[in-house]
């Protein structure tokens, strides 16, 4: 059987055409790549970030989660008369301490082979501030897509 000879297929058939010389085109303004960005996390490293992530985020967290179980008790065994709102805002509090943990256990860690402080507050300090550097410089530096192009 033949395909049917229509104006659908037709331009069906231009838009497939189209498209796919788009995506197949190689982008000459694409910026290279550089071999430090593709260097792996090293193992040890890595395991402190998860750990560090745990405790400072885990805690937080399973107050927040108990705090549930906890109120509900006080307030069915009549404890303490506590205000409808008041696990609501306890639970946010710890949640959101949860969650800057995240941040505060991969910027805690030591980045070097070697370990670091108990708490961190020193490494936080050099790691932040090297990525802050980081993204100051990416966003300083001309963008190359811009300079390949033109518009017809």
């Amino acid at each position: 059987m033949s395909k049917p000879v229509g104006k659908s297929s037709r331009y069906s058939s231009k838009v497939s055409s189209k498209t796919s010389r788009r995506r197949s085109a190689p982008s000459s303004a694409a910026a290279p790549v550089e071999k430090e960005s593709l260097v792996p996390i090293p193992p040890e490293v890595s395991r402190r970030m998860v750990r560090r992530m745990l405790i400072f985020c885990g805690i937080p967290s399973g107050i927040g989660l108990s705090s549930f179980f906890v109120n509900y008790y006080l307030l069915v065994n009549h404890v303490v008369a506590l205000p409808s709102y008041f696990t609501l805002v306890e639970s946010l509090a710890c949640f959101g301490l949860g969650f800057l943990g995240i941040s505060y256990g991969v910027f805690s860690a030591s980045w070097d082979p070697e370990p670091g402080s108990l708490l961190g507050i020193g490494e936080f300090r050099r790691n932040l501030g090297n990525t802050l550097k980081q993204w100051r410089a990416s966003a300083a530096a001309p963008d190359s897509s811009d300079s390949g192009e033109t518009s017809s």
